[in-house]
């Protein structure tokens, strides 16, 4: 029954069927329909959207804490919105680890994050200068997360600034989070 309703939705979304080839957007897929059994979007926007969204309702049940009924608790959606700045300044360097202290300077609730499953905390190589980084689940998540903080923060500040958008070629580099 849950496969054929799949099979239907599939048919339904050229977009959904070719994310499925990506082996991360499978997983979230399969993770979704297990959770929800409706696929209300065909963009990577929505899908990432309904995963975290559903990431957080997830840690809302194991903490005990109330999900509302539209958006995201707010102090989920603080450090998710201090995150995705963090994401943004890493993408912009070309990195795709924040070091820890970075979001210790912000007071980033870290925990939270962790416990979200959205980041995961890991010692860097340097054996010299071993430091904490959080390191994004994926690359698409970092700048999933970052477009967020983007969309947000382009209500004050200009879009071509806050992205350093100089060339055509950081627009390329930048695709992905412009997708978002």
């Amino acid at each position: 029954d849950q496969t054929k309703a799949l099979m239907t939705t599939l048919k339904k979304s050229q977009l959904v069927r070719d994310m499925l080839h990506t082996p991360i957007f499978l997983l979230f897929v399969c993770v979704l329909w297990e959770e929800e059994t409706v696929m209300t979007t065909g963009t990577t926007t929505g899908l990432y959207n309904s995963l975290l969204t559903d990431l957080v309702r997830k840690h809302c049940k194991r903490e005990g804490v109330d999900m509302p009924t539209d958006g995201l608790p707010a102090k989920v959606a603080d450090a998710l919105l201090l995150l995705g700045k963090l994401a943004l300044e890493a993408l912009l360097r070309n990195e795709t680890m924040i070091d820890f202290t970075e979001g210790e300077k912000e007071n980033m609730n870290w925990e939270l994050l962790l416990k979200l499953g959205v980041v995961s905390m890991e010692m860097s190589a340097s054996r010299l200068h071993p430091r904490k980084q959080l390191n994004f689940s994926h690359k698409t998540m970092q700048e999933f997360l970052a477009g967020r903080y983007a969309a947000h923060a382009v209500v004050d500040q200009d879009i071509v600034e806050l992205l350093q958008l100089t060339s055509i070629s950081n627009a390329l580099e930048l695709s992905n989070l412009l997708q978002f």
